[in-house]
């Protein structure tokens, strides 16, 4: 299975970049003049969740492989090391966003509580119970993955690959037990169950699976005769079409007991498929440098494209350009900065005597992840 050894692996920004065009095409047309504030159709409602799970999936393989492939350079997961890297990543661009809120919340030109304030400052959005305010409403997913980047590198460490790949395939099986589970014991978080970390680590554990198995002879193997071009149409057109009709036809019905692991394996495939085939038709278009550029301000479009879609898509599509500025502004002038200030602040922490400061080019967690 191809690799690579540049800072960061084939068509996965490309891959990351269709993810948030599909967040945001689902978010823009919400509410559409002359739609009477609804959707277009319920089925496109539900197009952004296919969006949100792909990155569930990328992060998941990104975060894992970065990792063992750390232990394997040095016999070591420098928790440290990763914790600081994710915070100088996620905090600056996310606490400039949330000031704006706030700032929009005192001029009372937006309607913001302080309990939702705070779940989502705290990033425990996703275990509130029904919160409601669109311009925080997308920290759920944020609440998820931060969750999973504060417990998932500790298991790595405590388990080893092997034990951690059986709790991946574990949490994989058991997490429609585990949004049954939730519904019938804890009532007063029915309508949580698809945005709560044990009731969606299923999907990011696609990725983390992934990655472990990345160098098994038997899992390759398996690849090979998996990547056939027909599943991959098949899974794209499952992930884009199919998926969002199934969800809004039954819900619940269809997600908790299959919709969400189905779509996780899906997705696993057509990122196995771009990341293994960059010459591939795809992964070309993927890999070309504007596609790229999207995925690495990925995070960005993500954050500021809830202040201007939903309620908010009067302008369309005058909003689009006004996300993606936002997007760019926050990359040049806060997440720019922010990673040279990380990277001092690592230097100083990892220097020693006959060290020149640096990790020698490897390829370190927290880089290139949304």
């Amino acid at each position: 299975m191809a690799t690579s050894t540049s800072r960061s692996i084939p068509s996965l920004d490309g891959l990351r970049a269709g993810s948030v065009g599909i967040v945001i095409l689902s978010h823009a047309l919400a509410y559409l003049p002359g739609r009477a504030g609804r959707f277009p159709s319920l089925e496109l409602s539900w197009l952004g969740q296919s969006g949100v799970d792909v990155f569930f999936v990328i992060s998941g393989f990104l975060i894992t492989y970065l990792l063992v492939k750390e232990h394997e350079a040095t016999g070591t997961i420098r928790l440290k090391i990763f914790y600081i890297r994710r915070c100088f990543r996620i905090f600056p661009p996310f606490y400039a966003y949330l000031a704006v809120v706030g700032i929009l919340w005192i001029a009372k030109l937006d309607s913001e509580n302080v309990r939702n304030f705070i779940s989502a400052a705290t990033y425990t959005w996703d275990y509130q119970a029904h919160a409601e305010g669109y311009l925080l409403a997308h920290t759920w997913s944020l609440s998820v993955e931060e969750q999973f980047y504060l417990l998932w590198p500790p298991c790595l460490v405590l388990l080893g690959k092997k034990k951690s790949t059986y709790l991946a395939l574990g949490v994989i099986l058991l997490s429609p037990v585990s949004r049954g589970l939730t519904y019938l014991l804890a009532p007063s978080l029915r309508g949580n169950e698809g945005i709560m970390l044990h009731t969606r680590l299923d999907t990011i554990m696609f990725g983390c699976a992934i990655a472990l198995l990345w160098k098994e002879t038997r899992f390759n193997r398996l690849v090979e005769k998996l990547l056939q071009p027909s599943l991959f149409a098949f899974s794209i057109f499952y992930i884009i079409i199919l998926s969002p009709i199934l969800s809004a036809r039954f819900d619940a019905r269809y997600d908790w007991p299959i919709g969400y692991t189905l779509r996780g394996l899906l997705i696993s495939i057509v990122l196995l498929y771009v990341v293994s085939r960059p010459l591939s038709l795809l992964g070309r278009v993927l890999n070309l440098r504007p596609i790229r550029h999207i995925g690495i301000i990925s995070y960005g479009l993500y954050l500021w494209q809830q202040m201007f879609t939903g309620p908010h898509s009067w302008m369309f599509p005058l909003n689009l350009i006004a996300i993606l500025a936002c997007a760019e502004l926050s990359y040049w002038l806060i997440e720019r900065p922010a990673f040279g200030l990380r990277d001092q602040i690592e230097k100083v922490l990892t220097w020693s005597p006959g060290s020149d400061g640096n990790c020698g080019g490897r390829i370190e967690p927290g880089d290139s992840v949304r």
